[in-house]
């Protein structure tokens, strides 16, 4: 396979775990927004929604269009056998997605509760400050990760060749 064709499988491999992650969570985070009386907040909802919808719909159908932007097209579209330092780089960048994206919708979800809580008197929203340390860290180490991780490599075959 070709690195664009490798990059447009894991666009649809990631499509497809952001599809059943959105359908998984699309129920509750509905509930939660219909069940207050703010009309902006189901508004909200359906945008965050239909963003969703389109960006995985970009994602399934356009994955080589994603691919070439991710990669140099000027280089040659032959196939190549891939050192294990790349395919080292490609798995960090997947366990880099893996972690922004839960992250992401946490602190999407949790900026709702936040403006339910000023709308709604008695909402208890204290603990929400650590929620939110926990997921800018998550979200920095997963940026770190999917940006190329070379402390992490480095690391990884120091300890592959440490006796």
């Amino acid at each position: 396979m070709t690195p664009h064709q490798t990059i447009a499988v894991l666009v649809r491999l990631f499509a497809i775990w952001l599809a059943i992650y959105f359908g998984r969570m699309l129920p509750a985070f509905y509930k939660q927004m219909v069940n207050t009386d703010d009309s902006n907040a189901t508004i909200i909802a359906v945008v965050i929604g239909v963003f969703t919808v389109v960006a995985l719909l970009i994602l399934w159908f356009f994955p080589r269009t994603i691919a070439g932007a991710l990669l140099d097209s000027k280089r040659p579209l032959v196939a190549e056998s891939a050192s294990p330092d790349i395919w080292f780089a490609v798995g960090c960048a997947l366990i880099g997605l893996w972690l922004i994206i839960p992250a992401a919708s946490s602190l999407l979800y949790n900026l709702s509760i936040l403006y339910l809580a000023q709308r709604t008197p008695g909402l208890d929203v204290s603990d929400l400050r650590y929620y939110w340390i926990y997921y800018v860290i998550e979200i920095a180490f997963g940026v770190w990760l999917l940006l190329g991780a070379r402390g992490a490599r480095r690391l990884f075959w120091w300890a592959r060749r440490a006796e």
